[in-house]
């Protein structure tokens, strides 16, 4: 049996800030342009979507997202130029904390690497 290690990164200050999933619910509303959409992909409800984006959004200073509101098709939601700096500097560190991580756990439980 192989094994690996897995590590969520989480940006705090006093209190939790962003984390893998603000970077998800990110992702998801860049695709699909809804909030609510999002929140169904990530089987998460549609008020804790908007808690964790408005307390982001606090905590950083800045607007991560673009809201279109209603009418007659409804409103929709784009990822402001910050938020998507926001996804693509997450993603790059996360990358690269991971294969930090898989580097150490190599080197200190050798034994539960699959066989070469």
């Amino acid at each position: 049996m192989m094994f690996h290690p897995i590590v969520k990164i989480k940006i705090c200050n006093d209190n939790l800030v962003f984390g893998p999933g603000l970077i998800t619910l990110l992702e998801y509303i860049q695709k699909t342009e809804s909030m609510k959409e999002a929140c169904a992909e990530m089987k998460m409800s549609y008020s804790k979507g908007w808690k964790i984006m408005n307390r982001a959004e606090k905590e950083l200073g800045y607007e991560l997202l673009e809201r279109r509101h209603g009418g007659k098709s409804g409103g929709k939601c784009g990822v402001t130029p910050k938020g998507l700096s926001l996804i693509e500097r997450y993603r790059k560190m996360e990358k690269e904390c991971l294969k930090n991580v898989q580097e150490n756990f190599e080197k200190y439980f050798p034994e539960y690497q699959a066989e070469q």
